[in-house]
């Protein structure tokens, strides 16, 4: 009769391991394709002075075009194309030397787990150093056919910052 608990107990914790493996996959299979942002939502709770306790700003509409989107890749790849950078003070623009808009983006290899998905950025960023960026942590708030909304959160000396961003599915 002892030996039938530890193989229950391995039976069990491989179907848990081999379910959790399935519904990343779901998951990642609802993630695969484009998505344009329609939506950008930043909370800035800060003790600093200069900020003010809270901060909200939301971009909507007007504020994106058609190079503001996300793209997933079922091989795990992801790209970000953004028309400017979205800040709580305001959209800074790109331009080239003779004034031309420009977009800027990113590349990424992503995993999911849960409703956790991690981005590890695979451009250098320009410095010193030359370093990758840390792995971008986003929560996955809502998933369907249509509507995909990302959450961030990060949080330094005496700033917490949360940025969700909304997608629908690029036809």
């Amino acid at each position: 009769m002892t030996t039938k608990y530890p193989t229950l107990f391995f039976a069990g914790l491989l179907l848990c391991l081999t379910a959790c493996k399935k519904n990343d996959n779901i998951i990642n299979a609802q993630l695969v394709g484009k998505w344009n942002v329609n939506k950008i939502v930043i909370h800035i709770v800060s003790s600093a002075s200069s900020l003010g306790a809270v901060h909200d700003t939301t971009y909507s509409g007007s504020a994106f075009n058609a190079s503001d989107y996300m793209q997933f890749n079922s091989n795990y790849t992801a790209s970000l194309s953004t028309s400017g950078d979205f800040s709580y003070s305001g959209k800074a623009t790109f331009t080239d030397g003779a004034g031309n808009p420009g977009i800027g983006g990113n590349t990424y290899i992503y995993s999911v787990s849960g409703n956790l998905i991690t981005l590890k950025s695979t451009l250098l960023v320009p410095g010193a150093n030359n370093f990758v960026d840390e792995p971008l942590i986003d929560t996955i708030v809502a998933l369907d056919a249509n509507t995909l909304i990302l959450k961030n959160s990060m949080s330094y000396t005496d700033i917490t910052l949360t940025t969700e961003t909304y997608y629908t599915r690029a036809n």
